[in-house]
């Protein structure tokens, strides 16, 4: 069974992402991610990316502390048979992460232009 390629974490206003390619096979695939915390040590499965056949998983409820290194990683099960593991490179949301700009609403009132600014989450 392939692993699964092309691999990478994306974050964008604190919505993390990770993304990957699979070849086509015969059946579905199915993917199993986990992440290793800095602070934890070991690998974890996260529970809502097992088994899942979709080509991306959201690790925004698992990256909360913006310094703190991660590592992920994941695997194809095909059938009864599964991939060797592929690993991510370090991830830290603090510097790999990307902030975009605010959304902003103008508009004025008589003489007075009242912006607003939207959070961003």
């Amino acid at each position: 069974v392939p692993s699964p390629t092309e691999v990478v974490v994306r974050s964008e206003n604190f919505k993390t992402l990770l993304h990957w390619q699979y070849p086509p096979v015969s059946e579905t695939p199915h993917f199993i991610v986990e992440i290793k915390p800095y602070n934890f040590g070991s690998y974890k499965i996260i529970s809502t990316c097992v088994n899942t056949s979709a080509h991306f998983c959201d690790l925004s409820g698992e990256i909360c502390e913006p310094y703190l290194s991660h590592w992920l990683r994941l695997k194809a099960v095909v059938g009864s048979q599964q991939s060797e593991y592929v690993e991510t490179n370090e991830f830290i949301l603090q510097r790999h992460g990307k902030i975009g700009p605010p959304k902003l609403n103008l508009s004025s009132h008589g003489d007075k232009i009242v912006v607003d600014i939207y959070h961003l989450l």
